[in-house]
């Protein structure tokens, strides 16, 4: 196990001098700001931390087609924020098909798996009890809604055992299309945050937990897996979502905040840092490196497969057949 290699890796098997570095990292964000001021409209000085929360609230990408890819960006994104502190860093998962109470206090770093999760969060201001001002817990909170305070509590009531979710990882990962395959992972996705519970187990504060993005990278390694078992249809930006008639050709919708859409900074005014890409650009349909991945053999020519299709997609001619093309 080589740090800096850029492979995302079971948490629990990570060694502990790589998890204090991760953990460290994670702590840096909520020092570090964006440009701007509390008071500002829209609201500006967020801390790097608090900003994914931020994010997370102002879409709420859920129950639908760009649920996975979004989630993808959202933790791609994160993770090359870690590596701006620590560049050996990778996000790595939670196997949510196991018990996750060895990574927990006391012995665990992650904090208590009930109640206040304490330290090393608490102390590091991801929560502060007496705050004031705050961000509050309802979405109906208006008053106490502002990116840039604190909320005042972080909890978890992690279950007992390994999660009892709704499917198997081999039946997702054997879904004969991305329809089915989203449908089932994202099941599984909203048991886990409920047997997380706390903080975690509510869709609006859910990214006020540093774990959750554990969470996440597991659901995205799943993906990459699915993917990979098909690789010249599924690493192909063209054809991996296939057919939905539900949602006909929703992977032509730009990526929410970052295309400048709405009131997030640094994306609108007066940054206007904004990126502006579908669901089809490579750097959301390529997965990032999982160690449960083929590294040899079929993942050699998967990732090979991955390099042409972006230089592919470089063609102009390329980029527009592909925003005109619905699947039949």
């Amino acid at each position: 196990m080589i740090r800096g290699d850029g492979i995302r890796r079971n948490i629990a098997q990570v060694d502990a001098d790589e998890v204090a570095a991760l953990i460290d990292a994670i702590k840096q964000l909520n020092v570090r700001r964006y440009r701007g001021s509390r008071d500002e409209l829209p609201v500006g000085g967020v801390s790097l931390w608090f900003k994914q929360d931020e994010i997370h609230q102002a879409t709420h990408v859920h129950d639908g087609p760009e649920f996975l890819p979004w989630h993808r960006e959202l933790c791609n994104r994160f993770e090359h924020l870690i590596r701006s502190v620590d560049p050996r860093l990778s996000l790595h998962y939670w196997d949510w098909t196991t018990d996750p109470s060895p990574l927990f206090a006391p012995n665990g770093p992650w904090g208590s798996k009930t109640g206040d999760v304490g330290e090393p969060w608490l102390g590091a201001g991801f929560y502060k009890p007496d705050a004031d001002p705050f961000r509050g817990k309802q979405i109906t909170d208006v008053k106490n809604a502002n990116p840039f305070d604190p909320p005042r509590a972080l909890t978890r009531e992690v279950e007992e055992g390994a999660p009892q979710l709704a499917f198997a990882d081999d039946d997702i990962i054997g879904s004969p299309d991305y329809r089915s395959m989203r449908i089932k992972l994202e099941s599984s996705h909203d048991g886990a945050h409920g047997y997380i519970g706390g903080t975690i187990g509510n869709a609006h504060t859910s990214f006020r937990d540093p774990f959750v993005f554990l969470l996440h990278s597991n659901a995205d390694r799943l993906v990459a897996m699915w993917q990979y078992a098909d690789p010249a249809q599924r690493l192909n930006p063209i054809t991996v979502y296939g057919d939905d008639p539900e949602f006909p050709v929703w992977f032509g919708r730009t990526l929410n905040p970052w295309d400048g859409q709405g009131r997030t900074r640094p994306w609108v005014a007066p940054e206007f840092e904004r990126e502006v890409k579908d669901y089809r650009h490579p750097s959301v349909v390529e997965p990032p490196l999982y160690d449960t991945l083929p590294q040899a053999g079929d993942g050699q020519a998967a990732t090979q497969k991955v390099e042409e299709l972006r230089h592919l997609l470089e063609d102009p001619a390329v980029r527009r057949a592909a925003r005109s093309f619905t699947p039949t």
